[in-house]
């Protein structure tokens, strides 16, 4: 590689396929005393942002002395759409300070998208005055990124009032203020302006407006609406009804339950892309519908269309869901086979394979991945934790510290229920103190449930009703369910009365902890108390839901409920039952509420 003049940086740049590549170049260029130029430094920076490389494209651009405007805007634009948008309001201020720039319209709509991003109300007001004092308030795109982050910071008031006072409003102009509405969840609001539109004869909704209201009416599940707006779009025939609005009314008809109106909105389509099956796909799977998801793979591939890593992810999703090993790991191999992989699809194949039983092949997916985010480590550890291998989970936090990624809050909540399943209450508490003390992590409610359970089965009763009380987040009934099933195990009563208690007091009382409750007192012999808290559950009407289990066998996830007859081989399988039942009796077992019986 060499470089002897700008115009030999530029053309190597030009030709450059890969970051490897432009950073070579980059250290050339510094070497040959040919990086400081303005131009150059501009095609660098740009080129490391379009490569997606933000990181190193900050640092070339930290060490330039006076970046122009151009520099800075294509800084600000690519950190606004970014996971630290905080960085785009950093250079902006920059920008401000040392430059004392005032930037141009084309600096002002990514600040704007920057502070709705991380909800920087003042901010965004600030920068709102400058834009009206320097003029720019005649800009339209400028004003519909200003008006989409009031939409997104909820001042939905301060967002109709640019509204209000623009004057040329063009189709984009009004999406923006009818997909604000949608955003909040006020779908008669955004329907509203949606007829105001079609009185405006120098406008014409597009397939912007439509994706709006669509949204609008699949938060809200109003299927009413979104059957109007369908009616609209078959009517008029200037609208362009591509794909993304027909997949977006799939999804609306999905996510309202209507299962049956998504497929025939699906058998209409006549040239489905891999975007319409998967949003037909997506719905059964949400509803566990295995089989439906098996024949739309089918007829997909009969359409020589493949399956794309979406379809893979949301298919693998819900076998983890049904607990369909077989299918789910008939989708991993055809995933492998065909090149189809991204870490989402690793990730879900690793909880897949855990919720399934099979912990062993779910590690060997995550040492196969080659990139790995805190989500993979998190499934593995959390894997490990309902599996009961403490050991392992504690082994491979270490390796997740070492290899340098962040743990977040839900890794500490793995790690902790791993200590509990195992009675490591040491470790427990030094896992707790680790994620409060160093990585400055503040404790969910869900953190301390795992405590209270920690120390709960490990008979530590008054501790764990101590650290209730010094609790910073209320307690919720998981908190208050673990204390009250510690104390029934441990047959601790008069803790076990305070926890039903405060539970009476915050309406956290369930079905399962009356039935906790009256197990207690059943431990204890107090059978009148039994009586009581069970008359009491007749009195509110409260009666344990029903419990179930699945199980697949050959493709087909069969679900057998409680007392149930449905099943064709019913028979069968309670002739199953009572055998087994008559074995566990001669093996002694006796079960919890025979005691309250006796009452």
């Amino acid at each position: 590689m060499t470089i002897k003049t700008p115009r030999s940086v530029l053309t190597l740049i030009e030709t450059c396929t890969n970051i490897q590549q432009l950073k070579q170049i980059h250290a050339k260029s510094i070497i040959s005393s040919l990086s400081y130029t303005q131009f150059i430094i501009t095609k660098i920076i740009s080129s490391f942002l379009s490569h997606e490389c933000l990181d190193y494209a900050k640092q070339v651009f930290d060490q330039t002395q006076e970046p122009d405007g151009f520099i800075y805007n294509a800084m600000i634009k690519a950190y606004s759409s970014s996971q630290t948008p905080l960085v785009a309001i950093s250079i902006y201020n920059r920008m401000r300070a040392r430059q004392n720039s005032l930037g141009d319209n084309y600096t002002y709509p990514f600040v704007f998208k920057a502070c709705g991003s991380q909800f920087a109300v003042e901010k965004g007001k600030e920068v709102h005055g400058l834009v009206v004092r320097i003029g720019y308030e005649l800009d339209g795109f400028l004003q519909s990124s200003l008006l989409n982050f009031y939409m997104v910071c909820g001042e939905t008031g301060n967002a109709q009032k640019v509204f209000d006072e623009f004057g040329l409003k063009d189709v984009v102009f009004w999406n923006a203020l009818i997909t604000g509405y949608a955003r909040q969840g006020m779908v008669l609001d955004a329907f509203w302006f949606f007829k105001e539109i079609l009185e405006v004869k120098e406008v014409r909704p597009n397939e912007g407006t439509m994706m709006g209201l669509i949204a609008a009416c699949i938060e809200s599940k109003n299927l009413k609406l979104g059957r109007e707006i369908q009616g609209y779009m078959m009517k008029d025939v200037g609208l362009r009804k591509g794909v993304k609005l027909e997949s977006a009314l799939i999804n609306l008809y999905v996510k309202c339950g209507c299962l049956d109106g998504a497929r025939k909105l699906f058998d209409k389509i006549p040239e489905k892309n891999t975007v319409v099956w998967n949003s037909l796909i997506c719905g059964y799977c949400q509803i566990g519908s295995l089989n439906e998801v098996i024949e739309l793979l089918r007829e997909m591939h009969l359409s020589n269309l493949k399956p794309d890593r979406f379809t893979i992810s949301s298919v693998v999703s819900a076998c983890a869901h049904m607990g369909a090993f077989n299918l789910g790991n008939q989708v991993h191999r055809f995933a492998e086979k065909n090149g189809i992989w991204d870490i989402f699809i690793g990730t879900a194949l690793i909880v897949m394979y855990a919720k399934c039983g099979f912990i062993e092949a779910a590690r060997e997916v995550f040492n196969q991945m080659n990139e790995k985010n805190v989500a993979s480590w998190n499934a593995v550890l959390s894997g490990y934790a309902s599996h009961g291998q403490a050991e392992s989970a504690i082994e491979l936090f270490s390796e997740m510290r070492e290899s340098g990624v962040r743990p977040d809050s839900i890794t500490f909540l793995a790690v902790l229920h791993a200590c509990a399943h195992s009675g490591l209450v040491e470790n427990g508490k030094w896992y707790f103190d680790l994620m409060v003390k160093y990585y400055m992590i503040p404790p969910r409610v869900e953190h301390y449930g795992c405590m209270v359970d920690l120390l709960g089965r490990a008979g530590l009763l008054q501790e764990a009703k101590l650290l209730i009380k010094m609790m910073a987040v209320e307690p919720n009934a998981v908190v208050w369910g673990a204390l009250l099933s510690a104390c029934s195990i441990h047959g601790n009563t008069e803790i076990g009365e305070w926890a039903a208690h405060q539970m009476f007091e915050s309406n956290a009382m369930d079905a399962g902890s009356y039935v906790i409750l009256a197990n207690l007192y059943a431990s204890a012999r107090r059978f009148d108390r039994v009586k009581a808290v069970r008359e009491m559950m007749v009195g509110k009407g409260i009666c344990k839901s029903r419990g179930f289990s699945m199980i697949e066998i050959g493709d087909v996830v069969h679900e057998f409920v409680v007392a149930d007859k449905m099943h064709p081989r019913s028979e069968e399988i309670y002739l199953v039952l009572d055998e087994l039942s008559k074995k566990l009796k001669m093996a002694g077992y006796v079960p919890l509420l025979a005691l309250d019986e006796e009452g």
